[in-house]
């Protein structure tokens, strides 16, 4: 098939790297992927021309870039066009209607735009998306959970070199317990609950380690963590990496795998950290929670009841060795079973063959 996949922004956050893992699970399955996005430069441009894919950036408004649109579905006879984020699925949905062709979008947030309304189909990455759209009057035969796929090998079988410098510079043999947090340095994720537990496992009696892995690391939302951070006594036990590509490696060392954001969809980290052997913490009601509660691989936070019940649960569970280990090795089998790039891009190709 011709795919056309469309974005309107180019950084680096979790809807643009799973768009990228639509672009490669179907470039991989040899569909003809062509991605049109916002800008010439930039995280996404950079990545799909590293794949070897074309790349085309455009501004993403006004009659100009419609009438590219047009003609460039045209000319490449697309089959499918699907698009990611507010701008990229209004232009795509103008130009399906004048091209004739169908066009999907993949929603990556917890909000529901008018623009859903002229997609023929629309995927989410959780029920809790589904609910959201069947409550604005989206007809339930449009809507398609697909989660998203990830590299499952590059977790479960890490470079050993890269770990060992991980674990040299985050000097990993002074802390009994590491929790990882991977996420953009904003405030709905939540990093302040992270280091409420870490604080709590202290007062248990363990030496802990946070790990944060996200940019900027600067700014007044950092600097109060900071703040947070000393005020709490655990200036010493909380490590921020900034923005990197070896988080294989560090999850790698890494026991628990935290997200307690809120307004999060989903949250592939989760599914990251499952890949590499760690169970998973998410917020009570939000999308992440559905690998909780479908895999029974990891504990929720709940905001009424506070750290103190989640830490007890983890202590508990990391304590007992033998428990931990099989449900290690359960978040690993899980992974390697059902969030392969391969069975993706397959969903996603049935999908448009539907």
């Amino acid at each position: 098939m011709r795919i056309l996949q469309m974005i309107s922004k180019n950084d680096r956050y979790g809807a643009q790297r799973i768009f990228l893992d639509q672009v490669k699970a179907l470039h991989d399955l040899g569909h003809e992927v062509f991605v049109v996005a916002r800008g010439s430069e930039g995280y996404v441009a950079d990545s799909v021309r590293a794949l070897g894919i074309p790349y085309h950036g455009i501004a993403m408004k006004g009659l100009a870039d419609i009438l590219f649109l047009r003609r460039f579905i045209k000319e490449r006879n697309i089959d499918v066009i699907h698009t990611t984020l507010d701008r990229a699925d209004y232009l795509g949905a103008i130009v399906a209607k004048l091209t004739g062709r169908r066009v999907v979008s993949t929603m990556m947030v917890p909000r529901c735009h008018p623009g859903f309304r002229f997609m023929d189909r629309i995927t989410v990455l959780s029920r809790m998306q589904q609910r959201l759209l069947e409550q604005k009057g989206i007809s339930p035969d449009k809507i398609t959970l697909i989660r998203p796929g990830i590299d499952v090998n590059r977790f479960s079988e890490p470079d050993q070199e890269k770990r060992s410098a991980w674990k040299e510079k985050l000097r990993i043999e002074r802390f009994s317990l590491i929790f990882c947090h991977i996420s953009s340095m904003l405030t709905r994720k939540a990093h302040s609950v992270s280091l409420e537990v870490v604080a709590a496992c202290k007062k248990s009696g363990e030496d802990p380690l946070l790990v944060i892995i996200g940019d900027p690391v600067e700014g007044e939302y950092y600097e109060a963590l900071l703040r947070q951070a000393r005020t709490d006594g655990i200036s010493d036990n909380v490590f921020f990496t900034g923005w990197t590509r070896d988080v294989p490696e560090i999850l790698a060392l890494s026991h628990v795998t935290i997200l307690p954001s809120e307004n999060e969809a989903l949250g592939v980290v989760l599914m990251e950290g499952m890949a590499a052997g760690t169970p998973i913490i998410a917020r009570e009601g939000e999308g992440g929670a559905e690998l909780v509660d479908d895999h029974g691989c990891g504990f929720l936070y709940s905001p009424d009841k506070g750290v103190q019940p989640l830490t007890e649960s983890i202590l508990e569970l990391y304590r007992d060795h033998d428990r931990y280990r099989a449900l290690s090795d359960q978040c690993k089998e899980i992974a390697k079973r059902d969030f392969s790039m391969a069975s993706y891009g397959q969903k996603l190709t049935a999908l448009y063959r539907s």
